[in-house]
This record gives structure tokens, sequence and C-alpha cells, in this order.
């Protein structure tokens, strides 16, 4: 399989500054990959997509091939110094090529499937470089000569684990690289393995960093004894140096330790090389990574970094090492003529045609909108005029997802064939309510990694004629001898059995079922689909793959979760058929004997006895205990809509109104949103920092749940008026969050289901993490949740019986009517997944719902944003955005003081899944909003 052109480019023109000064906003340079030549009078970068080779200091230069349509990385000097080798992708994935260093006699080294990266020499002039297959394969070492022949495994050893960004030793006796070999928790370290294999007959490697974070791109002196990397910790990247001598004794690394600590050279991080004669090491800065994996598919495995970062891709020179940043200097990178500032324009617009706009009626508008706008591209002569073409392109997007309205119902859901379930349920005359538990019992079969019947749920109901919508909460309970003070509790790294709350879904579903279904269609009827699926198979998309990528150091433990989720000892492929035979037989279960089985009979007993002799806490006295609850939900006010969400023990209902209510205070101008109107933006920002919702959120039959004044409106007008509107606030009381970022965020789906007669209904269900706890029963099917993970959290985590609180947030919105009975005029259901991005999510679709006037669809698309800490300064705010908001409201908003990182490339959306129901009773009509950042769909019944 071979990938799409890489898309994005990233570009501009250094603007110098002299150490002292105050860093300002200023376009990056975009470079990144330096190498010096052997003898130091030349640089090698990656900048703009293409290999340029400058003089020693990073001035001036030249690209290495003029006019090269591919994308080019990771330049390497042959020993000698005449040629360069790099890696290029010209559209099917990164092969290896080799150039002279004047750009002449260029020759393809590499044709095969999938990604060559990294290429280093060896003093033998042979290549070692990376090759995977496909993205959902490790990377592994392999040589080929200069010749492009003998292309073979570096190692005899076939290792399960990424090796990656390798680069030999000046002495060509060993290669420095990285790894998530050995490590529990995902973390990525720096490596070293000799290459004389033949005189040991194995593979000796040696761990040099064992620390919470990320390690990459070493670069080593030329004394092969020091190895210059980069660390990211925390949220902030930095440059060091290790020895990459060992002390040959036993460390906390559990291998042999290097012989002294590393020592801290940049705060700038970035990709290092380290100069000839050993006094300076270059830095292209590199922006913040990306957050953890958080359930976004992976569709376009380019290695083009977001376009225009407003940190990061400069370069920089330090002195090799004295003190820290001793000689710091910004060097001014090459500058781009007006060709590479419209290769630059081009590669986003493929880009984004590759990842959404490849066929149907958006591909003619979105061509069309290139032949618009390329004129300014190419009159562009600096970054920023470059930037507001791309920009303007970008606002006038057509929808990724067409929009589907019914005169009936509409059903919305992270999956086609859970939607589709959800209609079925429908056309035989069932409910909202009906359809709701089709789609979630298909859901866990289609979208396992997030939900299913080993995981919980909340849903909100709103049936016509009920004076207020309901919450039932069948949130996971703390099994009885989950104690603070168990053993098996301190050694529970969060994945296999011991890691998993009692479920509730099975009861959930079955009390939504009998309390408020519609008694047309069996209970059996609404679980046939999943069955079908589970039993005939589905075909796969990217969403399944990528978390089972994610995963597979967890999933590999385990043998029952092996044979389903790596059949054939690998990671299932998009366009493959994925059963699960175990999964259907447990269904059918289900269906056949009533959720009492799962809770009280033969599917309890079988969950039981394999926890008993796998090291789970779960019996069967707590699965007979298990109920669901039927709560009020919270209510408050925005703009004259009546808005109720998710209760105690979830705790994001109540930040979520409060934050509505304070923005409700500040009145905009008519169709305002905030990724077109600076203002707006400020104002939706600073109402989510000033809130200050309650920190003791937890299961109310267990805990005193004083919810103060956090929903009274006049509290909201109090906290209104700290806003100033020429300067982002700062935080103040709480400190830092210290806690290591976990590699996979909280796996979660969000569905919502409503009709032209004003009923709706918005539902969460996790599984905690994308994957839950990754394990099995054997002969079950389903994973668990692993809310009983060992850290810190909710009050009552180790507490017995304690339901689990999370940031789940399925809210109803109603158009309130002075006199009229009940809370108004039904408008919008929303819930969303995406850990962080759950309230985030919920909160931009009502601001451009009810603020931007937008079609269902169109709010679910707009660009998304996510308030938080800065991790470095925990007093300062920093937003995640989309990079989908203009440069100018950027520029406003950073001059009020306000920081921004941007996730993801140029133009792409990327986190929040939220399904989103808007109802027009007047028109007798609903609009259904499909998310196109995981595989959504919205189905109307007609």
């Amino acid at each position: 399989m071979r990938r799409a052109l890489a898309g994005a480019a990233s570009s501009a023109i250094v603007i110098a500054m002299a150490l002292g000064v105050a860093a300002q906003p200023a376009p990056p340079s975009g470079i990144r990959d330096p190498a010096w030549s052997p003898d130091g009078r030349r640089l090698a970068t990656s900048s703009f997509d293409r290999i340029w080779i400058s003089g020693g200091d990073g001035r001036g230069g030249r690209p290495l091939r003029a006019g090269s349509p591919a994308t080019e990385r990771d330049p390497a000097w042959s020993p000698d110094g005449r040629r360069v080798v790099f890696s290029a992708d010209s559209g099917e994935g990164f092969d290896l090529f080799v150039a002279g260093a004047d750009g002449r006699d260029v020759r393809r080294l590499t044709d095969a499937p999938g990604d060559d990266r990294w290429p280093s020499w060896t003093g033998d002039g042979r290549i070692v470089f990376s090759r995977r297959a496909t993205p959902f394969d490790s990377w592994r070492f392999f040589t080929v000569t200069e010749q492009g022949t003998d292309a073979a495994p570096l190692f005899p050893d076939a290792a399960s684990d990424d090796e990656r960004e390798g680069r030999v030793s000046p002495d060509g006796k060993r290669i420095a690289y990285v790894s998530d070999r050995d490590s529990e928790d995902g973390d990525v370290d720096l490596w070293v393995a000799d290459l004389d294999v033949a005189e040991r007959g194995r593979v000796q490697r040696t761990r040099l960093t064992r620390v919470g974070g990320r390690e990459g791109r070493p670069a080593w002196a030329p004394d092969s004894a020091r190895i210059a990397y980069f660390a990211q910790r925390e949220g902030r990247g930095s440059v060091w140096v290790v020895t990459a001598e060992t002390s040959g004794g036993e460390s906390a690394l559990k291998e042999r330790a290097p012989a002294a600590a590393p020592i801290l050279v940049s705060r700038r991080g970035g990709a290092p090389a380290w100069s000839p004669d050993g006094r300076t090491i270059a830095i292209s800065e590199l922006p913040p990574a990306d957050p953890a994996y958080n359930g976004n598919p992976l569709r376009n495995d380019d290695d083009a970094p977001p376009l225009f970062a407003a940190e990061g891709f400069s370069l920089w020179m330090v002195d090799a090492p004295v003190a820290v940043d001793a000689g710091a200097h910004e060097v001014d990178g090459p500058k781009p003529s007006s060709r590479y500032l419209t290769a630059a324009f081009d590669r986003v617009w493929e880009t984004l045609r590759r990842l959404y706009y490849s066929k149907g009626p958006s591909a003619a508008e979105w061509t069309a909108l290139k032949d618009k706008h390329r004129p300014r591209a190419t009159a562009a002569r600096d970054e920023a005029a470059l930037e507001s073409a791309i920009d303007q392109m970008i606002a006038e997007q057509p929808l990724i997802k067409p929009a589907v309205s019914s005169n009936r119902a509409v059903v919305v859901s992270g999956h086609p064939l859970a939607s589709q379930a959800g209609l079925l349920a429908l056309e035989k005359g069932g409910n909202i309510v009906d359809a709701a538990i089709a789609v979630a019992f298909a859901l866990g079969v289609v979208e396992p990694e997030a939900s299913g019947i080993g995981g919980d749920g909340m849903a909100l109901v709103y049936l016509a004629g009920m004076p207020e919508p309901v919450v039932v909460d069948y949130k996971d309970q703390v099994p009885i001898h989950a104690t603070s003070d168990n053993q098996v509790l301190r050694q529970n790294t969060g994945d296999g059995p011991a890691a998993a709350n009692i479920p509730g879904v099975v009861a959930g579903l079955d009390h939504l079922y009998r309390r408020f279904g519609s008694k047309k269609v069996s209970w059996a009827d609404l679980i046939a689909p999943a069955v079908e699926y589970a039993d005939q198979g589905y075909v796969l998309d990217e969403s399944l793959p990528t978390s089972i990528a994610e995963g597979r150091r967890f999933i590999q433990k385990y043998e029952s979760s092996r044979k389903i989720y790596l059949p054939g000892g690998r990671v299932p492929r998009p366009g493959e058929r994925f059963t699960n035979k175990d999964y259907a037989a447990t269904l059918r279960a289900i269906a056949a004997q009533g959720a009492q089985t799962f809770y009280r009979g033969d599917i309890a007993r079988k969950i039981a006895a394999d926890m008993t002799a796998r090291g789970g806490l779960i019996t069967l006295d707590d699965l007979a205990q298990y109920r669901a609850i039927e709560r009020r939900p919270l209510a408050g006010q925005f703009r004259g809509h009546a808005v109720y969400s998710t209760p105690p023990p979830v705790s994001s209902g109540l930040g979520l109104i409060e934050t509505l209510q304070i923005l409700d205070q500040y009145q905009p101008q008519r169709g305002a949103s905030y990724a077109t109107d600076a203002d707006y933006f400020h104002y939706a920002i600073e109402a989510w920092k000033v809130r200050d919702q309650s920190g003791r959120i937890a299961d109310p039959a267990l805990f005193d749940v004083d919810l103060g004044p956090h929903l009274d409106r006049a509290h909201a007008a109090d906290l209104f008026k700290q806003i100033d509107r020429t300067k982002a606030s700062r935080y103040g009381g709480a400190e830092r969050d210290t806690t290591p970022p976990a590699r996979i965020g909280r796996g979660t789906t969000a569905f919502a289901v409503a009709d032209a007669d004003g009923n709706m209904i918005a539902v969460t269900q996790t599984l905690s993490t994308w994957g839950g706890n990754f394990y099995v029963s054997e002969g079950l099917g389903f994973l668990y949740n692993n809310h009983l993970r060992f850290s810190g959290g909710a009050p009552g985590r180790f507490l017995p019986l304690t339901r689990s609180s999370t940031t789940s947030v399925p809210t109803l919105l109603f158009q309130r009517a002075e006199g009229s009975p009940g809370p108004g005029q039904p408008v919008l259901a929303v819930a969303a997944a995406g850990n962080a991005w759950i309230p985030a999510s919920v909160y931009d679709i009502i601001l451009n719902v009810v603020d931007g006037g937008m079609s269902a669809q169109r709010a679910i698309e707009a660009p998304r944003f996510l308030v938080g800490r800065d991790p470095i300064d925990s007093s300062v705010g920093r937003i995640q955005i989309e990079d989908r908001i203009p440069r100018p409201i950027l520029d406003d908003l950073i001059a009020r003081g306000h920081r921004f990182s941007k996730i993801g490339r140029k133009g792409e959306v990327r986190y929040g899944y939220a399904a989103a129901v808007l109802v027009d009773r007047a028109k007798k009509e609903v609009q259904g909003g499909a998310e196109p950042r995981r595989s959504h769909a919205a189905v109307p019944q007609k």
C-alpha cells in the first residue's frame, strides 16, 4: 500500500532575533533536518519540502534539485562529502534517492511499498534506513548499497517495536536511534546498537534514556562518544547531550547505564546536527507535538508539519556544549521564490483534495476554489500573503460530508453501519430511543475500541410531553474488592483484567428499552444488526486499524485479544473484512436471554470466572448488584435557550452550562463566529477561563455534591465582569499537572437521534481510553473499560461501588417560549467524543448553531478550539486550534496575550468527534451533522 502525496509545506523567511530580546511572533523559516558536510563548509537542510545546500553557517543556499515535484526530507552526506542521500515522496510514499552535491546524477535507491526514511551512511559505503510497509506496521532498519542493490534488514531479529531516526556513528561501529522498545507506557527512548552483529551473534542494544516523554533525532559528536538529541518533557522541547559510553552496570534503565547524566544544551527543542569540528550544534526547532492519540484515524500519513506554525522550523546555532544556550543565534534560512510559495499553496490544496474532496459534487467545487485563489498565491511575495490566500480558500471550503435532512427523523453516529442499524429500528416502527439502542449495540462491534458492552455511558432523553429531559446514568462502578490497600491495584498498569470497572452498557440500554422504548420493536431485533456485523464482518476504514496500531503493545500481551485484533499477528488493514465471532455469540445470548444474562446469568458467570483466573476484581456479586439510574439533568440558559446537560457523577455538564451563561452576558453581532470575529473569539475563550466550577464532582450516592452558585445566572454575570476586552486573563491558584501525558487518550463514542416531532436523544459511551483495557475474556469477544487504572482523579476512585466521573456531556437545547409548559421547542441534540475535546466540541457546536446560525453539518465542520493551560506556565492559557482560523484573527488575539498551538495540517479537521441533530418543528424538518474527523454518518429516514 502506498500513501497519499505529502500535503502541506512549511515555509517562510526567518526574521533574525538577537539574544536578550524578547521573542515576538515571527515567520518561521520552515527549516528542518540539518546535516553538515564532512568538511563543515556546507549545511544540507529540508526547507519548503526541498533539500537545500547552504554555507556552513546556514545562510544563503540553493535547492539541491531545481523543480523537483517531490517532498524531500532527511539529507545525509556521504563520508567523502561528494553525495547526498535523502528521502522523497512523489505521491506514493517516501523512497531513497542519492544525488551529487551539485544536484546532478540523481538516482533512486529504493522503490518498495510504504516508506523509507532517515538514511545514514556506514563507513563501507552502505546506507542504513528505516522502512515500514504500511502506516500500521513498525519501522525496521534496512540497508542498501549506493547503487540501490541488496536491500536487506540490518539486524537478524525482527523487532516488533519501532526503530527509527537512525544515525550511524562517525567511526561506523554503532547506530543511535529512537524506539518504544520495552516501554510499557509507550515512551519513545534513545537507544544505541552495535553494528557488528557477527562478533556476538546477536544484536547488542543499549537504552540511553528512560524518562517520561519522547526522545528523537539523535546526532553524533565527531568523536563518536556523545550524542545530541531532541527531548520533549511536559509539553516543552529541548536538546540534550548524553555520553554514548556505558558503565556496564545495572540501573533503573534495566540496561547498561550511560556513564554520565545527560546535559541540557538548549531549551529550543529541535533536530540537532553536530558540526565536524565539534564546536557547534545546529538545531532546527520543532513546533509543539500533537496531543496523544485521541482516536484520529490515520488517513494521510504524510510528513508535512503544520504550515505557518506559530513556533518551530527556524534554524539556530549553539555552542556545543558549554553553558545552556551558549552562543545561541538564529540564522536566516533560504529565501523562497514565488515558485516555492505557489508550490506550498498547491500542496495544501492537494492534501485536502485527497483527504476530503476526491470525488462527488464537492470535488468540482474544490477545484474551482483552487482556480479562484491560486493567482493570489502566485503573486505572494512572503508567507503572510501566501497564508492569506490559503485562509480565504479554506474559509470557502465546501462541506466535506453532505448535508442531511428529513421530514421524519435522522440518526447520527460514529459509523455508517451503526447509523443504518438505528434507521432500521425506525423503519420497523420504533422510536428514537429504539434507534439509539440499536446504534449503541452496533457501535460496540464496528467501533469496538471506543465503546461496547464492556464500557459505560450516559443518555439524555426527551420525548414529547415530558416536563424536562431525563438522564439515564449507566456509568461503570468500582468493584467491591477494589480498595486502596488492594495490592492488585498497586500493580495496575492500565491494561488487563485488573483495570476494569463493572460495565454498565447492557443495563443502561435495557433500562432505556423498558422505560422509553416504543415496544413496537423487540429487544432481539434491536441487537440483530450488531450480531450480523460481528458474525459476517464488515469492511474496515482507517479508524480501527489506527487504534489497534497505537495499542498493539498492549493487545499482544493477551492471547484472547491478539486472536481477534491482531489476526495473523499483524494489524488489520483498511479495506479488509473484520469479524468477531465471539462477540456475535455474546450478543446472541443477550438478545435471547435479556440483559440479566450479563449481570446474573451465563455471561456473568463467564466474566467472573475469567476475572478470578486472570487477576481481575469483578465478581458475580459486583455484576448482580449493578443498576442503571435515572437522574435529573442540570439546567441553564443561553441566548433564550434552555440548556440541559449531564449531572454528577459526570463533571462536564456543570462547566459547560456555567461557561455558556458567562458568555450569555456578551452580545455578539448577528451571525458572529469565533473563526471570523476576533472579539467574539476572545470572549468565548475568556468565558471558559474565568468559570470557577467546583472541583469536587463525584458519585452523589456516596458523596455530598454541592453545586453552589455555579448554575446561577447572577454568579455568571459576576464572573463575566472579570473579563477584560483588551487582554487575556491569567489563571490563579492551580498548580501545574505533573502527571506524564498518556500516549493514548480516552476512547469514547457519541451519537444522537431526533425526529420531526421534537423527540431527541443524545448519548455518550466510553471504554475510558481508546481500546479500554485491551483485554478480552476468552470466548466473549468484547473489550472492557479501564476506568480502574491506578492514577489520581475523581474522589472515590478506589471506593467500592463508586460510579466513574468523566468528561461526557450529551446536551439538549430548547427554544424557550414564555408561558408554555415543558422545556420549550426542541432545537438541538449534541454529544461528542475525544477526551478533553468532548466539552470543547459541544461548546463550539452550540456557539456555531446559536450565535453563528449554522446548519448542523456546517456547525460540525467548523474549526474547533480547546482552551487549556500552558504546559510551561500554568497561570497562562494556551488554546489548541485546528489550523483553519485566519492569521489576522490570531494576530489580534496574540496581541491581547493569548497563546495558540495549531493542531494538524493547514485546513485539516482533526479533533473532537461529535454528533448533532437540529430540529425545526415549524418546518417539520430534522438536520443531521456527521463528523468528518472520524467515520461518522448521518442517515435520514425517508
